[in-house]
């Protein structure tokens, strides 16, 4: 027993008990620990293409901004704003479009076939235009270059034939390039066909108002899906009925070429060999390779 005038020890902890302290702590901080690392983030939500094109806002009034990068992005809002283009005479009064329905026919392998876009898809190309010319950054005389696909059916007798429908594929695009991305473009519709082309060019008539090498190319190494449906452009399918290429510079109209495989073959070999690439001749009346074909617009008295 201490006396009262004896100081107070202290006990000293025992060291198994100071073990027990530091192995308690361990333990605490090795839990904490992989918590941590074994953390989940949570999962960032889809953002659909269409969404991610339309988040990048307009050029213009009804003109969507374009991402030169982003491929799927650009096809999915240009599809949209076709789908929104109202027939002639229908839609917004404000902002109307008064095209008329427009036909040319071609010539291929000794079969005449007699083309018809109704006033809508006229339109529809005529929306294409807009927006390829409303992208900023390609100077006062050129523009941001957009495809599209077109789609058609062959009428009783097998010579008409009517457009039904545009598609733009997925692409990315430079100043005077277009580069396309393979893709499903869904299904085609009953005695559907892919028909032809069509893409913007910068300039006017006379400088781009043709083929470039670039298109003579992809008609010998393009790949188009619909479904499992259409496959290379080179060769022969039951949905591959390629009668014609429509190109559109800045300053002028639809230069329709047919499309005549063989002599465009040729001249496509043509200018791997020689230093210069007669395009023009495209269009040049007595070239082997003229293959310029004239649009009809129709009048109301063509309608019965």
């Amino acid at each position: 027993m201490l006396s009262p005038s004896s100081p107070a020890r202290t006990a000293r902890p025992d060291g198994s008990l100071r073990l027990a302290a530091l192995t308690a702590y361990g333990v605490g901080f090795a839990v904490l620990l992989a918590a941590f690392c074994l953390r989940q983030e949570r999962p960032r939500p889809t953002v659909h293409v269409l969404q991610r094109g339309l988040e990048r806002g307009e050029v213009g009034p009804d003109l969507p901004r374009l991402d030169p990068a982003d491929a799927m992005a650009n096809a999915a809002v240009l599809n949209a704003s076709l789908m929104q283009v109202p027939h002639p005479g229908f839609g917004d009064p404000t902002r109307p479009c008064t095209s008329r329905a427009r036909s040319f026919a071609v010539m291929l392998d000794g079969r005449l076939s007699r083309v018809r876009f109704g006033a809508r898809s006229v339109c529809q190309l005529q929306k294409l235009k807009q927006i390829s010319l409303a992208q900023p950054g390609f100077g006062p005389r050129g523009l941001a270059e957009v495809p599209a696909f077109v789609l058609g059916r062959r009428l009783a007798g097998g010579d008409d034939v009517d457009v039904t429908r545009l598609v733009v594929p997925p692409f990315r695009f430079g100043g005077d390039s277009l580069t396309f991305e393979a893709a499903d473009l869904g299904r085609l519709q009953e005695g559907e066909r892919f028909i032809g082309t069509y893409h913007t060019h910068p300039e006017d008539d006379i400088a781009q108002g043709v083929l470039s090498e670039t298109d003579l190319e992809y008609m010998r190494s393009g790949f188009v899906d619909f479904s499992g449906d259409v496959g290379p452009l080179d060769r022969s399918s039951e949905q591959l009925d390629w009668l014609f290429d429509i190109v559109e510079p800045r300053d002028g109209q639809w230069n329709v070429y047919a499309h005549d495989s063989r002599r465009l073959g040729a001249l496509r070999d043509r200018c791997s060999r020689e230093p210069t690439c007669p395009l023009n001749e495209l269009r040049l009346a007595g070239s082997p390779y003229n293959l310029l074909a004239r649009v009809y617009e129709e009048r109301d008295e063509d309608l019965p």
